[in-house]
C-alpha cells in the first residue's frame, strides 16, 4: 500500500470528513454498465463519436478558434511576464530580436499574425455577449454573425499591421 493510499484513508478531523482512494482498475463499477457496453459492441456501435465522423461547420470552427485564441494570448501574456523575470529582463530579449532585423514584409506579416487572434477573440467575445442577452440564436443569424466576425477580424488586423 503506497503512502498516498494510506494518507488518503486518514480521517480529516478538522472538517469531519474522510477521504477514499478512487480505483481506476475496474472497468465496470456501475451495475448494468457491462451489459450496456456488450450491447453496443454487438450492434457495432462506436464507443463514442469522434471528430472524424463530423463535417466541420462554421459554428464549431469559430468556437474552437475562440478557445484557441484565448489560450494563445493567455500563454503569450504569462510568457511575456516570465521574460521580465528572466536574466537581463524583457528589454534584452527585445534587443536580441531587433538584431535579426527581418524585412518590412515579414514584420508586417508577423504583426498581422499577432493581431488576428487578438482582434478575432475580442470581436467574437462581443458576439458571445450578444448571445448572453438572448439575441442571435437563429441559425441564419449565427452564420451571419460568424462570417461578419471573421471578415472584420481580418480587415482590422490587416489595417493595424499596416499602420503600426
Amino acid at each position: 500500500m503506497s503512502i498516498y493510499t494510506r494518507l488518503s484513508t486518514l480521517p480529516l478531523r478538522h472538517v469531519g470528513l474522510t477521504c477514499r482512494s478512487l480505483s481506476t482498475t475496474s472497468e465496470y463499477k456501475v451495475p448494468g454498465t457491462e451489459e450496456f457496453f456488450n450491447k453496443q459492441k454487438t450492434l457495432n456501435r462506436p464507443m463514442s463519436p469522434h471528430l472524424t465522423i463530423y463535417k466541420p461547420q462554421l459554428t464549431s470552427m469559430l468556437s474552437i478558434s475562440h478557445r484557441g485564441t484565448g489560450i494563445f494570448y493567455g500563454v503569450l501574456i504569462y510568457g511575456g511576464a516570465a521574460l521580465t523575470l528572466a536574466p537581463g529582463g524583457f528589454s534584452s530579449y527585445v534587443a536580441l530580436a531587433e538584431t535579426y532585423a527581418p524585412g518590412a514584409g515579414l514584420i508586417c506579416l508577423m504583426k498581422f499574425g499577432l493581431m488576428l487572434p487578438l482582434v478575432y477573440h475580442t470581436l467574437n467575445g462581443f458576439r458571445h455577449l450578444m448571445w448572453d442577452s438572448g439575441n442571435g440564436f437563429k441559425i441564419a443569424e449565427v452564420y451571419k454573425s460568424g462570417w461578419t466576425v471573421a471578415g472584420i477580424s481580418v480587415a482590422i488586423s490587416l489595417l493595424i499591421a499596416l499602420m503600426l
